[in-house]
C-alpha cells in the first residue's frame, strides 16, 4: 500500500477521532461565520427600518396641488396614465444653476417630440 497503513485497532480509532475532529471543527467555523453574518444583517435591517421610518415621518416639501400638476405633466408627456412615486430637486435650492447645466437641459428638452404631434416645428 502506498497510502496510510492501519495496523491496529488503536490506529483506526485515532484516525476516526482526528476525522471527526476536523469535521466538527469545520462545522463550528461555518456556524460561527453564519452567526456573524446574521448579526451584521440584523444591524443593517434595523438601520434600514430607521431610515424608512424617518423618510415616512418627514414633512412633504411640496403641496398637493404641485404634486397633481407634476403627475398631470408626466401623464401628458408619456401619453397615458403614470404613477409618480417621488419628486426631488436636482439642484439644491440655495445653489444657483450653472449656465452649462441650463444649456444642457434646454438642449435635451428641445430635442423631445410630443407624441401625436403632426408636422414639423416652426422655424423663425
Amino acid at each position: 500500500m502506498n497510502g496510510l497503513e492501519i495496523n491496529t485497532t488503536g490506529d483506526a480509532i485515532s484516525l476516526a477521532v482526528v476525522g471527526f475532529g476536523i469535521v466538527f471543527g469545520v462545522l463550528t467555523l461555518t456556524a460561527t461565520l453564519v452567526w456573524i453574518v446574521g448579526r451584521f444583517d440584523a444591524r443593517w435591517q434595523r438601520r434600514e427600518q430607521v431610515a424608512e421610518q424617518q423618510r415616512i415621518d418627514r414633512e412633504p416639501t411640496i403641496d398637493a396641488t404641485t404634486a397633481v400638476l407634476i403627475a398631470a405633466a408626466v401623464s401628458t408627456y408619456l401619453g397615458g396614465r403614470a404613477r409618480v412615486r417621488s419628486v426631488r430637486r436636482l439642484i439644491p435650492a440655495d445653489q444657483g444653476t450653472s449656465s452649462w447645466s441650463a444649456q444642457g437641459r434646454a438642449t435635451l428638452l428641445g430635442s423631445h417630440a410630443i407624441k401625436g404631434h403632426s408636422g414639423s416645428p416652426r422655424r423663425s
